[in-house]
């Protein structure tokens, strides 16, 4: 099905020496002005040899387009678009080619499906197909081995016999649609649903990139029924099940619902290991596997099920536990995910990790789209393909709607050109994969405030210290000197000092001694109530994703998670006057506690929180 520049024969003697028909009719009324066709022929060559492809460096012609009276058919935007469709109805077959009195080479191509038919610009030579035309493969044929042992081996029936033209119904002599106007071997599957076949060639076409196999009735070589279906459209009658290597062990993917239903199977090696021996270990009261061995075998599993309609992201802990526990020569069934369809009108865009890991997947939709049309367009004069404004800011929205929390993100926020040019070029009923990256992650520092209860105006920003007495200092000025009091260096007076306050506090007369004391002690209080104890305390570790919202209850649940309910201030000093003697109280603290009006902010920014306090009580009689 591949074209070669050897194989483009005319089969004729010489080219010039054709014209074509009715020639004498054909010549241009101005020759300055038009070409003219020297010769015009059909191409003989083999037809698997003339599948092609447009470049999209010309436009179709209902002739030569240099020719007088050319009127297009398709300009090179809508050709580029069907270069890249993944239907195969829109592959293209080139059949008559003619040649112009300025050199120029034309051919006449046809869609698989009719739909577009004309001239197209290609190239000087007709050894090779050039300018508008490229050559083109529409089916890969692949070695039997593709398949595992077990399917190649395995008898099949056709799952659902009967006349639907969808390519798992009956069987065809081509690939659907990989070779022009070459259709069903038989339209009826019918009388075939107890025939059992045997697969002898295997392929996928190259726009769908399904699986297609050449099926063979095992009792009857010449079958009406032998020819190419779905992989997907059959059913095994028997498996014949290849036994499992002694170093491997031999892991079925299986449908959630049902066991017993295997999607998919593949056999995992490790050099050296010995039958019967286990997989993983057990360690620290669980079964793990080589990080190495994990990422492999998920490797292997979304490559399994590619195409299927299924998927499994990663292997969740339970799983690992389950191969881990497997024996070498031995097998282990491992549950995937069921699919949802994909709606004709939407598609899906898998979200993958940086290493290819499997994230999550959203489906777009857009109205009136129709399947197997082309998401974005082609741009002249550009390799990259675009979307429609509205469309990419729709689609970013969502993709970022997505992701929300996840821990991964579009690189700042938005989609790379690159990323567009994917999704542009994906088609409606199908999926495009779009790679994302890690959040950095950011540290919201908490900023400590206290409020007296009753004036939650009236706030301070704590300072956190880690000695044992409060060292903010206390103003008195009615005092005497000094005037200056913090706790710390209270405690370390002596109280027989003659200097020290409580001894001062004591020659004050009787009258006014109360007084006084109920002044320092408030004063203290209020002091103390600038700081809060830090030891321990840790006010940067609520982390997240950079510049992403977060509310008040994560907020809550990360204060009371870390002991942050509450804080309480260093011990501080009160007087007591016990029958009107002044006495030093040095264990006193104040306990914060913080309110339920918490507000939420921005991951990376700092966030105040209010704690709030009794206001000062006096307790300078006993």
């Amino acid at each position: 099905m591949k074209f070669t520049k050897k194989s483009l024969l005319l089969g004729i003697a010489a080219l010039g020496a054709l014209t074509v028909a009715g020639s004498a009719n054909a010549t241009l009324a101005n020759a300055k002005s038009y070409a003219k066709v020297v010769s015009n022929t059909k191409l003989t060559t083999p037809s698997t040899l003339r599948n092609v492809n447009f470049t999209g460096g010309s436009a179709l012609y209902t002739k030569a387009g240099t020719l007088k009276g050319a009127k297009k058919v398709a300009n090179q935007s809508t050709l580029m678009s069907l270069a890249n469709s993944n239907i195969s109805q829109n592959n293209v077959r080139a059949y008559q080619v003619a040649k112009t009195n300025r050199g120029s080479v034309y051919y006449k191509v046809v869609t698989f499906n009719g739909q577009y038919r004309g001239w197209i610009y290609g190239g000087k030579s007709v050894s090779s197909f050039a300018g508008g035309l490229t050559n083109y493969t529409t089916f890969d044929n692949q070695f039997l081995s593709t398949l595992t042992t077990a399917q190649q081996n395995a008898t099949y029936k056709i799952a659902n016999p009967g006349v639907t033209n969808d390519g798992k119904t009956v069987t065809y002599k081509e690939p659907a649609w990989t070779q022009y106007k070459v259709g069903r071997a038989i339209t009826d599957s019918s009388p075939y649903a107890n025939s059992q076949f045997k697969i002898d060639k295997v392929g996928t076409r190259t726009r769908e990139k399904d699986q297609w196999v050449h099926i063979v009735d095992t009792t009857n070589a010449n079958s009406p029924a032998n020819g190419w279906i779905l992989f997907s459209g059959l059913t095994p009658t028997s498996t014949p099940v290849a036994p499992v290597a002694d170093n491997a062990i031999r892991i079925n993917l299986v449908d959630p619902s049902n066991n017993s239903t295997v999607v998919k199977t593949f056999d995992y090696v490790r050099n050296g290991a010995a039958k019967g021996s286990q997989f993983g270990s057990f360690t620290n009261n669980a079964w793990t596997i080589p990080s190495s061995d994990q990422s492999a075998i998920e490797a292997k599993i979304r490559s399994e099920l590619s195409g299927t309609n299924y998927n499994l992201s990663s292997l969740s802990s339970s799983q690992v536990a389950q191969i881990a526990q497997a024996t070498f020569g031995g097998s282990v069934n491992i549950a995937v995910n069921k699919t949802a369809a994909i709606a004709d009108n939407a598609v899906r865009i898998n979200l993958l990790k940086p290493d290819g890991t499997f994230l999550k997947s959203t489906d777009w939709v857009k109205n009136g789209a129709t399947k197997g049309k082309n998401v974005g367009s082609s741009v002249s004069n550009s390799t990259l393909w675009t979307l429609d404004s509205n469309d990419q800011s729709s689609i970013t929205n969502q993709i970022n709607s997505a992701l929300s929390n996840s821990g991964y993100s579009l690189a700042n926020n938005t989609l790379t050109a690159a990323q567009v040019d994917t999704i542009a070029r994906g088609s409606f009923g199908g999926s495009v994969d779009v790679y994302v990256v890690a959040v950095q992650k950011a540290s919201t520092t908490i900023v400590p405030k206290s409020a007296a209860i009753g004036d939650p105006f009236n706030q301070t920003t704590l300072q956190g210290t880690t000695e044992t007495y409060s060292t903010a200092n206390a103003s008195v000025p009615t005092f005497g000197q000094p005037n200056n009091f913090n706790s710390k260096d209270l405690v370390a007076q002596k109280a027989s000092d003659s200097t020290s306050l409580v001894a001062r506090l004591n020659t004050v007369d009787a009258a006014d001694r109360a007084a006084k004391v109920d002044l320092v002690n408030k004063a203290l209080y209020n002091a103390a109530a600038t700081q809060y104890n830090s030891t321990g305390v840790k006010l940067d570790g609520f982390t997240g994703p950079s510049g992403q919202d977060f509310n008040a209850v994560d907020l809550l649940t990360y204060l009371y998670t870390n002991g942050l309910g509450s804080l309480k201030t260093p011990q501080f000093v009160q007087y007591v006057i016990t029958n009107g003697v002044v006495t030093q109280k040095n264990d006193n603290v104040i306990n914060f506690i913080f309110p339920v009006n918490l507000t939420g902010s921005k991951y990376g920014s700092p966030v105040n929180v209010v704690y709030n306090f009794n206001p000062y009580t006096s307790i300078v009689t006993k």
